[in-house]
């Protein structure tokens, strides 16, 4: 396993075929005018480490401490990547020794506690990378470019900060080794992680980067939420870097430099930065996507094709899934309302929007009303949909997005005046007291919401869960985030325990596994944020009337926006 979990999942350099496939990949891009390089990673834990510690307290995986001689032979590895990269046709290749990399293992002082020519001192913690890059540039030429991707900060107690970062790299620098710095942050699902979520800022970090750019005469890249054209413009304009990097903003949107080129930004496809596109594999097992564009990860599939003849479809909710099913057929030619009882479009994506970290909720929202105007869809908001008033538009097709209805919990005492509801806090609509206890019933994102606004109102907040741990559906690569942030603002969090009954003193708690007995005191508001059931209606009332009937979504059964938008796609090509 030297090359890492990351190699044998998805191959590496020593395929066979790899000079052939990726020379004819390297054509292509070179044929549209754009620079090839290939990140060469080593994952830490994957079970290699300088000296079985690693840079996070989340992940207590034991791992295997590399020998003299296994160094030796990865630094011969990187030496052949580098120079099949290059016969391959790629311009550079970039060292990833950040994000708790084996390499970034080396260079922690806190991660690093070797006794060897590898560990000790600042030099001898650095010597595997630098050896790495020298056998790198003695196998490859003057003109292919070698960089290196690193931490500016480890946010770690023990590990470098930002003036020993930068030292750190004038050492790079200065050893002739590198043309350029790839200045990124987070470590392995801390707060912030190796990939950012919502919670955090644009760009939020790349200031930290121009104090590397100040430090250095290299060219230094900035990478960190950068999500929108008008963020990287200002990282440029600022001086804090000479490039920008952007991932998850281009699975949003392939053609989010086309557009930015165009002067088209506001017609970009905002990513809103869920970070599903890692967690659906992660999580669920499923294939690569993204939250907010149903067709990443399938561009090579022909697009959605024309309709050879339109038909009459209706659209019932104007959440995340019924906005995505109008558009996709309405695109094809088929003539669509989409009503929906809210005044505006959103659903519930729109309540959650609420709380300032889901600000990008909103620009999704607006993005899409504005491609269903432009599709022509007829918007019947602020109107209920009935099966009558639906039967009288006389459709062929009706495509129910019709979402969930608040579920409420199982216990005595749930309906009393003091117990509100989640969705209601995030609407504004709930009285709420001081000191707050929020019952979680709900594995995503929505009781951390509530939390979330219930703290900026200024509530002390207790959330009670019934899972052994806060969030389960939250992914590691966002949970760290919104836990960092909620607890930081003084939110406490109880597992393994179930609400059994409601008194206006007191909350009767039980453990989910013992069954043991305890009481929490002390509060003026219960919030209530148990996710919803389907509201499935409509369905049984249009099910053999006539039309077409197909339901989805939530309103299926509730799962989170990427099931949603997926779903709501596929139906939508299929009539």
């Amino acid at each position: 396993r030297l090359s890492g979990l990351g190699a044998v999942k998805r191959g590496t350099m020593r395929k066979p075929n790899f000079r052939d496939v990726f020379s004819r990949f390297a054509d292509d891009m070179h044929a549209e005018g754009t620079a090839v390089t290939a990140q060469i990673i080593m994952q830490g834990a994957q079970p290699h480490s300088a000296s079985g510690v690693l840079a996070n307290y989340t992940n207590n995986q034991p791992t295997h401490v590399l020998t003299y001689d296994e160094i030796q032979r990865t630094i011969d590895e990187y030496a052949f990547t580098a120079a099949e990269a290059e016969a391959a046709g790629f311009d550079g290749v970039e060292m990833h020794a950040n994000h708790e990399d084996v390499m970034q293992l080396f260079i922690s002082p806190y991660t690093n506690r070797r006794t060897d020519a590898y560990g000790g001192d600042f030099d001898a913690r650095l010597r595997f990378p630098m050896e790495a890059f020298a056998a790198m540039r003695a196998v490859t030429g003057p003109g292919f470019v070698i960089g290196m991707r690193f931490n500016m900060d480890e946010f770690f107690e023990g590990g470098y900060d930002l003036a020993e970062g930068i030292r750190i790299a004038q050492a790079f620098e200065a050893s002739g080794h590198i043309d350029y710095l790839h200045c990124v942050i987070g470590n392995n699902w801390g707060a912030p992680s190796y990939v950012q979520p919502h919670v955090f800022g644009r760009a939020q970090w790349a200031e930290m980067a121009g104090k590397f750019r100040a430090a250095l005469s290299i060219p230094v890249i900035y990478g960190g939420r950068v999500s929108d054209p008008e963020a990287g413009e200002a990282v440029l304009a600022e001086g804090h870097a000479d490039v920008v990097s952007i991932a998850r903003a281009f699975f949003a949107d392939e053609d989010f430099v086309a557009k930015a080129r165009a002067g088209s930004s506001d017609t970009i496809r905002p990513c809103i930065g869920c970070n599903d596109c890692l967690h659906a594999a992660a999580i669920d097992g499923l294939p690569f996507g993204c939250s907010v564009n149903p067709r990443a990860g399938r561009e090579a599939e022909p697009a959605p094709a024309p309709v050879p003849s339109p038909r009459r479809v209706t659209v019932v909710g104007g959440g995340p899934a019924g906005m995505e099913a109008a558009a996709v057929a309405a695109e094809r030619g088929h003539h669509v309302t989409l009503w929906d009882r809210a005044p505006q479009l959103g659903g519930l994506m729109r309540v959650a929007g609420a709380v300032p970290e889901n600000a990008a909720y909103l620009a999704f929202i607006d993005h899409q009303t504005a491609r269903l105007t432009e599709a022509g869809v007829n918007l019947k908001l602020g109107e209920e949909a009935t099966a009558d008033t639906i039967l009288a538009d006389a459709p062929d097709v009706v495509l129910l997005a019709t979402g969930t209805r608040p579920r409420t919990l199982d216990a005595s005492g749930v309906d009393a005046p003091f117990v509100v509801e989640g969705r209601d806090v995030l609407m504004g609509t709930a009285d709420v007291g001081r000191n707050v206890v929020v019952i979680a019933r709900e594995d995503h994102m929505q009781p951390l919401t509530v939390t979330s606004a219930l703290l900026e109102r200024g509530c002390s907040v207790r959330v009670i869960y019934q899972t052994p741990g806060v969030a389960p559906g939250v992914g590691k690569y966002s949970i760290g985030g919104i836990l960092g942030k909620l607890t930081g603002q003084g939110a406490t969090f109880t597992v393994m325990t179930r609400v059994a009954a409601i008194a206006p003193d007191k909350l009767t708690l039980k453990c989910v596994y013992s069954g043991v007995e305890s009481e929490m005191t002390d509060f003026d508001t219960v919030v209530l944020a148990c996710g919803g059931t389907p509201d499935a209606g409509l369905y049984d009332a249009l099910n053999g009337k006539g039309p077409e009937v197909r339901i989805f979504g939530d309103a299926y059964v509730p799962n989170r926006i990427l099931h949603a938008t997926r779903q709501a796609y596929e139906n939508a090509c299929l009539i």
